[in-house]
């Protein structure tokens, strides 16, 4: 019966130690470090959070009509401008035409009034203008020959009535033939002219008008984004105002949280944020965009949103979040470089720096929980790094879980010895 736990025991070490001699196959690992500081940093909460679309939008129909065509369903990745639409324009396009049609015809007069009189119509005038004078001087020599004879008893009464009529005729003609040359040689008025013109101007403005409403038979997405819901159908007849669909835009995110009263009053717009999406198992580094005023009235939290970049479009509306935001005065606590944090599955490490059995130094990814940013430092919070605590900067890509040998060096490559607390592995430089 003894052999069986032994078979166990084996059974749980076997694989330790062939991780054991793969590691002591591999060449060990030159890394940067730096001695952890402490700083005066503001106190942080990690709270829930859920990520927003940063805009937002049921677009809507400017006009009514009959849906015929609508080329985009629920998923669809639809780009600022393209086509969510399109109702039926038959009855705009003839009203279209026909506006335009009156429009040319307004044109023409228009331009014809301010082109003046032809020269044929002219020539025309002037040759009534002609005929008219001599018709007067043919009337006036003939009545000039009436009153000679009246004179002398040899005319009646009758006839001289008749030439005089005639020759007034003649003059009015005269007149009136005069007058309408004039016309044509000085041309049309300025208020005609004028008058065509705002008839131009003001079937133009209805031309302008059927083709805005006939442009918006097609309804186009405001910006880039995907489809989330479509409230209509094809044949369904739309109202003014109808929606049509809902689109997200997600090239960069909001994420909303509601912070407690008691830490509102520590942050403030343009504050980094770290936010860490469950369901991705990884963080995303953020900026306050917007810290609502009005507190809610039965919780006590203010809604505030973090503005994400969301590069490779990972993230996705409604995801669970959290945030860690600003909650309280600075305190003296531990910071890091940036650029020793880690992050593999969710979790931040640090490469911390240990003396091995032999004194050599040994390298451990060690998870924490990060803090405030403190200009190129961020805070630790978790309590498990202390202070003249050594971590990695650079090569912390190489470094396992578990204690593994590293090789020191400086920024130069140059190798160093073991640091302690009161150095600093950067060789001349001495920073």
């Amino acid at each position: 019966m003894l052999p069986k736990p032994r078979i166990r025991t084996l059974s749980l070490i076997a694989p330790l130690l062939l991780a054991t001699a793969a590691l002591a196959q591999m060449p060990v690992p030159s890394v940067v470090v730096v001695e952890a500081q402490v700083v005066q940093a503001r106190s942080t909460i990690t709270l829930v959070a859920t990520v927003t679309p940063y805009l937002r939008s049921r677009v809507s129909t400017e006009i009514a009509g009959l849906v015929r065509v609508l080329p985009v369903r629920e998923g669809d990745l639809v780009e600022k401008g393209g086509v969510i639409a399109r109702l039926d324009d038959d009855t705009r396009s003839l009203s279209l035409a026909s506006d335009k049609a009156k429009l040319n015809a307004l044109k023409a007069q228009h331009a014809e009034l301010v082109a003046g009189t032809r020269a044929e119509e002219l020539r025309r005038l002037k040759a009534l203008l002609d005929a008219a004078k001599a018709d007067v001087d043919r009337w006036a020599f003939e009545m000039q020959r009436i009153e000679q004879l009246r004179g002398r008893g040899d005319s009646s009464a009758k006839e001289y009535t008749d030439t005089r009529a005639a020759y007034v005729a003649a003059q009015r003609l005269h007149t009136a033939a005069d007058a309408a040359h004039n016309l044509g040689v000085e041309g049309p008025r300025a208020e005609a002219v004028d008058r065509a013109l705002h008839r131009v101007a003001e079937q133009q403005a209805i031309v302008n008008r059927t083709a805005a409403e006939l442009a918006k038979m097609v309804i186009r997405a405001p910006f880039s984004g995907w489809v989330v819901e479509r409230m209509v159908e094809v044949g369904e007849w739309v109202p003014l105002g109808q929606p049509i669909v809902e689109i997200v835009n997600l090239d960069s995110v909001l994420v909303r949280v509601d912070v407690p009263e008691s830490a509102f009053a520590y942050l403030a717009v343009g504050d980094t944020v770290h936010v860490l999406v469950d369901a991705l198992k990884r963080s995303f580094e953020g900026r306050i965009k917007h810290a609502m005023k009005q507190a809610d009235a039965t919780a006590r939290t203010f809604p505030v949103q973090i503005e994400v970049d969301n590069e490779g479009g990972v993230l996705a509306g409604g995801m669970f979040a959290r945030a860690t935001v600003p909650a309280g005065p600075a305190t003296s606590t531990l910071a890091v470089p940036h650029d020793a944090i880690v992050e593999r599955d969710g979790i931040s490490y640090v490469g911390t720096i240990m003396p091995g059995h032999d004194g050599k130094p040994m390298a451990m990814l060690t998870p924490v929980t990060l803090g405030a940013d403190v200009g190129d430092l961020i805070a630790i919070t978790s309590g498990n790094v202390r202070e003249g605590s050594h971590v990695v900067t650079r090569g912390t890509e190489r470094i396992m879980p578990f204690p593994s040998p590293v090789n020191i060096v400086n920024e130069h490559g140059t190798p160093v010895a073991m640091p302690t607390p009161a150095e600093r592995p950067h060789g001349e430089e001495g920073a």
